[in-house]
C-alpha cells in the first residue's frame, strides 16, 4: 500500500496542532529515532494514542487499524490515505500481514501496539506475542514507546478530557534475539518490548 506523503503530512500537521493546543503534547528521544524499516511500539490506553504515537515525527507512518472502520465509503478511502491498514483482530487474515511486511520492506515506519487492545486502566498489560514474529520474521529494529496522559486524556469507554498533558517518549532500538520460529521467543522479546516500554517513563525532563 501506498500513501501519498504530502496528503499525510498535512493530516499529520493537523493532529500535531491539535495536541499542542489541547494536550500540551512534547515527545522525547524522537531525534534518536534510526533511519530505515523501523517498528514503533507504543503502550495503549486511548484511541488519541495512534496519531500521538506518530504526528510528532517527520516521517510517514502505517498504522493497524479494526477493519469495521473501513466500511462507510469516507474511511474506506481516507483510512488507507493516512496509512491505516485494515486487520482482523479475531482473526487476523495474511492480506494484513502482507501489507504489515510490504511496509517494512519499503522502508517504513509501522505503529504496533504489543498490547493488541486498548487497556481499561491505563496501566501496561501483557504484551500479545504477534509483535516478535513480526519483528523477527522482518528482521528489523523495535523502538519501545511510552505514550504518557492519553488514559487521562481520553479513556476506553470514556470521553474526551481536553487540556490534559500527553507525552511520548522514544526508546533505544531493540532487535529480536531468538529462533524465528519459535513463539515462546516471540513472547520473550514482546515481553521485553513491554518492559522497556514501562522504563521510559522515567525519561521525561
Amino acid at each position: 500500500m501506498k500513501v501519498c506523503p504530502v496528503w499525510f503530512h498535512f493530516i499529520r500537521l493537523i493532529c500535531l496542532t491539535f495536541f499542542k493546543i489541547f494536550h500540551s503534547f512534547r515527545t522525547f528521544g524522537a531525534s534518536s529515532l534510526p533511519p530505515g524499516p523501523l517498528i514503533l511500539a507504543p503502550n495503549h490506553a486511548s484511541y488519541l494514542d495512534p496519531p500521538a504515537a506518530g504526528c510528532g515525527l517527520f516521517r510517514v507512518t502505517y498504522y493497524l487499524a479494526r477493519h469495521t472502520l473501513f466500511t462507510p465509503p469516507i474511511c474506506s478511502w481516507l483510512l488507507p490515505s493516512i496509512g491505516s491498514i485494515p486487520v482482523n483482530q479475531n482473526s487476523p487474515g495474511p492480506s494484513s500481514l502482507k501489507n504489515i511486511f510490504e511496509v517494512l520492506k519499503r522502508n517504513g515506519t509501522l505503529v504496533l501496539f504489543p498490547e493488541g487492545q486498548r487497556t481499561f486502566d491505563g496501566t501496561l498489560g501483557k504484551a500479545e506475542p504477534g509483535i516478535g514474529m513480526i519483528a523477527a520474521r522482518a528482521n528489523v529494529p523495535v523502538v519501545p514507546v511510552h505514550i504518557i496522559g492519553s488514559h487521562e486524556a481520553m479513556p476506553r469507554n470514556g470521553n474526551w478530557h481536553p487540556f490534559r498533558p500527553i507525552q511520548v517518549v522514544y526508546g533505544q532500538p531493540m532487535r529480536f534475539q531468538g529462533d524465528p520460529k519459535n513463539r515462546d521467543d516471540f513472547q520473550r522479546f514482546a515481553d521485553q518490548i513491554m518492559a522497556a516500554i514501562a522504563s521510559l517513563k522515567a525519561n521525561t525532563h
